[in-house]
């Protein structure tokens, strides 16, 4: 039982500093959008108003900082662990991150999210509506790819990442428009 909560958190853990990264541009975001307002000639515009520079700078700085607090916090997590599981190789792996790691899971979340709102925009998806699995787990697998030269979790790892993303965003995004941060619940 142990090493299966142990995975989880470990898990989610790992997956912090591009959840963060992509949380944070809702809060602290706005601004001139990244695509400028340019419209390709689909009739769409590139992006939308939702994706703005200040919003990808500060996905980028809260999910380092994220990960910087982590690799902190990390060395003092194998006391506490240990006593409960045998902490493995693979534990190491997600358990220690690294700055560098931080902040390409950073923006690997972010371009994530802009290739989903890139793609949205060429199937016809207004901005702010649902498009389910991009908008879930498009920016944790950019994220995991973005990192992959430096890292690479245990497929168990990812499996249980990638599980609890779809939940969490979710319930982060009904908890964003029931606080008034977002316009849709999705």
């Amino acid at each position: 039982m142990y090493e299966i909560i142990a995975l989880i958190e470990l898990s989610l853990w790992f997956g912090l500093p591009a959840w963060i990264a992509n949380a944070t541009p809702v809060l602290l975001g706005g601004g001139p959008p990244i695509d400028g307002g340019r419209v390709l000639r689909d009739g769409h515009r590139i992006l939308g108003d939702g994706k703005t520079i200040r919003g990808f700078v500060v996905g980028v700085i809260f999910g380092t900082l994220a990960g910087t607090a982590q690799s902190f916090v990390a060395p003092l997590i194998p006391d506490v662990l240990s006593e409960f599981v045998l902490i493995t190789s693979d534990m190491e792996t997600v358990l220690f991150m690294t700055i560098p790691i931080a902040v390409l899971m950073s923006i690997g979340a972010l371009t994530g999210d802009l290739i989903g709102s890139f793609l949205k925009r060429r199937i016809d998806i207004k901005s702010g509506n649902p498009s389910p699995v991009m908008d879930q787990l498009g920016f944790i697998i950019l994220a995991l790819l973005f990192a992959s030269p430096i890292i690479q979790p245990a497929p168990i790892y990812v499996m249980i990442l990638v599980s609890f993303t779809l939940a969490i965003h979710w319930i982060s995004n009904a908890l964003g428009y029931l606080l008034g941060l977002k316009k849709h619940p999705w």
